[in-house]
């Protein structure tokens, strides 16, 4: 048997490793907590929603970002539901995907408009399933990052691309879109398109008399009156220089396009105020028909463009309606021209 010191002996050593545990359990603790804390902190400053979800779609945990677009704190979040947060119609929409990720068990991406607070937000978000090795349970992890200045920026560069920086009117590539979408939207029907090639006439004398600065601020008046005249299914747009396009859908008769083309001139017969002085501004027009004239944006500004040139022969101000035989016109002016052209051996370098 122990006597007395020896079991006394027995009880120190019994403390002491208690106190050991003890203290590595505190330790413990606090390295937990620490990594806890971390953890924490790393998807606290994350610019992004992020989440976990039961099966159930109840919430278990969220971070600083998502608990601040949803106008809670983490406490009031836990256990809610899509459905707790959004209308019964968008909350359905976004528990069936969740039910779609469970099945799929992949990462799912999706863009789309959510509200919060009563504002609208363009999301990215991304849903895949995790689980937990101790435990082997398994949770839906969520991911949302508020893109709309994104395509806020997207809408600007697509806006700038497709339309003139002077007059705010669409340019020549918004003219080509336009016409490539009609013709596969009414390509079973017989649907026509007019295209009116509007060209300042002594836009020039202007330009060089007053300065650049002068001629854009006529080409910005030009835009507006025309812009304000027109009806609400045209498309008016400034091809280049002083040179404007009209486009009328469903047209498809002369009389029609030359009805056109009589308001048009009548829109730009009041004068024009530039720096306190009156211009009288008139446009020479020429029209090609689409499908009749050309099935592509080059050959309907081309045809056009001989019937402006054609205008302009007759005196300016006038329209005139693309017909074959001036393109014949146009390629014997050619053919004459390059016969008074120098032979290339009498070509003389000086």
């Amino acid at each position: 048997m122990k006597n007395h010191s020896q079991l006394n002996e027995e009880i120190e050593r019994l403390q002491i490793r208690i106190e050991e545990l003890e203290n590595r359990e505190q330790e413990l603790l606090k390295e937990l907590r620490l990594n806890s804390s971390l953890h924490s902190m790393v998807l606290d400053a994350l610019p992004i929603n992020v989440f976990l979800e039961d099966p159930e779609g109840r919430t278990m945990f969220a971070n600083k970002k998502a608990c601040e677009l949803n106008g809670m704190n983490l406490d009031e979040l836990l256990g809610k539901t899509v459905f707790d947060f959004f209308p019964e119609a968008i909350a359905k929409v976004n528990r069936k995907m969740d039910l779609e990720v469970w099945r799929k068990r992949s990462l799912i991406t999706s863009e789309a408009i959510a509200g919060f607070q009563g504002k609208e937000y363009y999301m990215f978000s991304g849903k895949t399933i995790i689980q937990v090795p101790e435990s082997n349970e398994e949770f839906l992890l969520g991911f949302g990052m508020d893109i709309s200045e994104l395509k806020k920026a997207e809408k600007r560069i697509a806006h700038m691309a497709y339309h003139d920086a002077l007059t705010g009117l669409p340019n020549r590539w918004f003219i080509k879109s336009y016409l490539e979408n009609y013709e596969v939207k009414h390509e079973m029907e017989n649907s026509g398109v007019g295209l009116f090639l509007l060209d300042l006439d002594h836009f020039k004398v202007i330009n060089d008399s007053l300065g650049h600065q002068a001629g854009d601020v006529l080409l910005q008046s030009v835009a507006k009156r025309l812009k304000e005249a027109l009806g609400k299914d045209t498309v008016l747009a400034r091809f280049g220089g002083d040179e404007f396009i009209i486009l009328v859908p469903n047209l498809t008769s002369d009389v029609d396009a030359s009805e056109m083309c009589r308001q048009i001139l009548q829109v730009m017969v009041e004068p024009f105020i530039v720096y306190g002085q009156e211009f009288n501004i008139s446009p020479s027009i020429g029209i090609s028909l689409y499908p009749h004239h050309g099935t592509d944006i080059n050959t309907l500004i081309k045809n056009a463009d001989l019937a402006m040139y054609q205008s302009k022969e007759k005196g300016r101000n006038c329209y005139s309606l693309y017909i074959p035989e001036m393109k014949v016109h146009a390629n014997a002016q050619m053919d004459m021209l390059m016969k008074k052209l120098p032979d290339e051996k009498e070509c003389i370098l000086v």
